[in-house]
């Protein structure tokens, strides 16, 4: 069995002793308990006035820029050195005395890769100031080809050959510089602890100083190696062995433009930019010989000081 229920509610009124229409708006703002600072967008601008002290590293490639060079520190040969090589892989192929097989050890490449610290210096504008310091291991190479050299082949036949002469650089330096970095877009924040996000154009010079430069000069022969050898059974004769040049240029100087990515918090991150140093001056004194250098540095952040 069911049955309605009425009940006779009366309307109640608040007691209140606060006059509304008296009440300032003023009086109820919100205090955070933390300072908060932030600039972000295009062209954002440091909050705070700190520097880091980062580790690190690059690794890319070395492309020598020269034309129909022969300097004093190289074995004369008939045709001068370029940049350029002309050698596929196959006819840089070394091989083994008297045998037509290669050696264990390959030929030379170009490479370049770097260690060091570098330390950020922030400023209140869009323009942050990076002063490095690194240990680079360069490796060059130039080239010179003779195409006009002939041998008489099984059947008697004059053939002609292909004898390439290549100067290998291997050396070690010790560089030091300045770039200047522009935030072009991101964000900078301080919430109890700094938060860092952007990307920027870098640009600056840097100088190097070659702690050891060892030159190769080689002349090798570049096709019909298993037809044709030099006296000592090898398709290579050593000019030069690990020698320092007489006319080596002792200061480098380069002018560096990067493109690049950084992020920290609480001054713990990492950073990556792609990295171009262009040549000011030549590898040796008496030859216009420039090595560019462009690769990836990647950083990673050691000591943040506020």
């Amino acid at each position: 069995m069911s049955f309605p229920i009425y009940i006779n509610a009366q309307e109640i009124q608040p007691d209140s002793t606060i006059n509304l229409e008296e009440l300032n708006p003023d009086e109820f703002k919100f205090e955070p308990d933390f300072e908060y600072k932030a600039s972000y967008g295009w062209f954002p601008v440091p909050v705070d006035n700190y520097f880091n002290i980062s580790l690190e590293y690059m690794s890319g490639d070395i492309s020598d820029l020269t034309s129909d060079i022969n300097p004093a520190g190289f074995i004369k040969t008939k045709h001068p050195y370029s940049g350029n090589n002309p050698l596929s892989d196959d006819e840089r192929k070394i091989m083994q005395s008297y045998k037509n097989s290669e050696v264990d050890d390959d030929y030379p490449e170009t490479d370049f890769w770097s260690i060091g610290f570098h330390a950020l210096f922030n400023t209140r504008f869009p323009l942050i100031f990076r002063i490095h310091t690194a240990l680079s291991f360069n490796e060059g190479l130039l080239f010179s080809l003779d195409e006009k050299k002939s041998f008489l082949n099984y059947n008697g036949i004059k053939t002609t050959f292909k004898e390439a002469s290549i100067i290998y650089q291997d050396e070690i330096m010790f560089s030091a510089g300045i770039n200047c970095l522009i935030p072009f877009y991101g964000a900078f924040a301080s919430i109890e602890m700094p938060v860092v996000s952007y990307y920027y154009l870098s640009f600056g010079i840097n100088w190097g100083y070659p702690l050891s430069s060892n030159t190769t000069q080689y002349t090798q022969i570049a096709n019909y190696k298993d037809y044709i050898r030099y006296k000592n059974g090898q398709d290579t004769i050593h000019l030069i062995t690990e020698k320092t040049l007489s006319d080596l240029n002792y200061s480098r100087y380069y002018a560096n433009i990067g493109l690049g990515f950084e992020f920290d918090i609480a001054r713990i991150g990492i950073g990556m930019e792609f990295y171009v140093s262009a040549p000011l001056n030549s590898v040796v004194k008496d030859a216009l010989w420039k090595q560019w250098i462009y690769g990836l540095k990647t950083s990673f952040n050691l000591l943040g000081l506020f």
